[in-house]
């Protein structure tokens, strides 16, 4: 699968753009809420040269079709298996996810085991929400479905990025505004759902038999590096490391540190 492909695939009964560039072992990069592919442009350009980089919007973001009502975190993990179906990809993926991406993770881990080659888990949690946690998601929920997203996307950007990266690159929160203000309120509202309702992983993955780097912003406001360490510490075969200075987004924050982690991560992986 050589060159460079945006395409678009009917994946599950719904159509999904996809990222597909490079060659050599699958990379799936699962994008965070509520963005797109284009979270990772800068992992895109750094892998494509020695993996085959696999970026797709998922159901209801970017340009892939929206399913209204709820979407859950396993219909996404369903919808990556059908994908890697449709790209005729046997090879076992190595799964990065940020954020949400770390939610369907554990639901790829769980239903697709024979997949996955490693985990790349950045900026997230294996527990579920507390009854705070559902109650503002649900008025979020309310919020865009009566203002659009032009209603949150100002608004999210402290949680996201850290004070450091809005004042030194103030293009992180433009793009990033960006990304969330062309994301349809039904797509938004229907994965804001299904992350209320998500399930609680923690006490499930001691059971992880891949490898696994875990990756966090010293700054992140939503998953505190504490949060991280600690579900790295239940990870049997897993790798702990914190981006300094960075939030929620550290992919893009700093790309330069992550790449460099991710790729360290991967090698090992490749002589294991």
């Amino acid at each position: 699968m050589m060159g460079q492909n945006l395409i678009h695939l009917t994946v599950n009964g719904i159509e999904m753009r996809v990222f597909v560039e490079g060659s050599g072992s699958p990379l799936l990069l699962v994008h965070g809420f509520p963005l797109n592919h284009r979270m990772w442009q800068s992992q895109i350009e750094y892998f494509k040269n020695e993996f085959t980089v696999i970026a797709p919007d998922l159901r209801g973001f970017g340009a892939t079709e929206i399913t209204r009502g709820t979407v859950t975190m396993k219909q996404h993990a369903e919808d990556l298996n059908m994908l890697l179906n449709e790209l005729n990809l046997e090879e076992r993926v190595l799964f990065c996810g940020l954020s949400m991406g770390g939610y369907i993770a554990w639901e790829f881990w769980k239903h697709f085991p024979e997949r996955l080659r490693a985990l790349i888990l950045c900026d997230t949690r294996a527990t579920s929400d507390t009854e705070e946690g559902i109650n503002n998601r649900l008025k979020m929920v309310d919020l865009v479905l009566k203002h659009g997203p032009e209603s949150i996307s100002s608004s999210m950007i402290p949680n996201l990025i850290s004070e450091a990266s809005q004042r030194n690159h103030p293009d992180i929160a433009k793009n990033m505004i960006q990304m969330i203000e062309s994301t349809d309120r039904e797509g938004i509202a229907a994965s804001q759902r299904g992350m209320a309702e998500r399930e609680d992983y923690s006490s499930e993955i001691g059971g992880i038999q891949v490898p696994t780097l875990c990756i966090v912003g010293s700054e992140d406001q939503l998953t505190p590096p504490e949060v991280m360490k600690n579900m790295s510490t239940q990870i049997p075969n897993s790798k702990y490391t914190e981006i300094p200075g960075v939030g929620h987004m550290a992919p893009m924050e700093a790309p330069a540190e992550v790449n460099q982690e991710i790729h360290q991560f991967l090698m090992s992986c490749d002589q294991s």
